[in-house]
């Protein structure tokens, strides 16, 4: 029985360690490797491609661009009272702070 185990044992640690030391590729032969290779060329980049809208928006398709459009007809907004903001964050108040006393 110990000769069947040291046996599988051996062979195990032999399969692993040649797998271990085995040749990795290299990947600087590939032809992506080139300098002048281009991965826009590449038929599944060309998929997913979105289409660059413009920056720039053209009111004059909107309804209000419409000389007919009557801006006093909208509803008013809600007035909602916003409390005021601080530019510095209160760094006593966090959970960290809290655990530490």
């Amino acid at each position: 029985m110990k000769l069947l185990a040291s046996t599988t044992l051996a062979l195990a640690s032999l399969l692993l360690t040649t797998q271990a030391f085995a040749e990795r590729p290299d990947f600087s032969k590939t032809a992506a490797a080139r300098a002048d290779y281009l991965f826009a060329n590449n038929p599944s980049a060309q998929l997913d491609q979105v289409q660059r809208s413009s920056s720039r928006h053209d009111f004059s398709k909107t309804t209000a661009a419409n000389s007919e459009y009557r801006f006093a007809d909208n509803p008013p907004a809600d007035e909602t009272e916003l409390e005021p903001r601080t530019t510095q964050h209160d760094f006593s108040r966090t959970e960290a702070a809290r655990k530490q006393s």
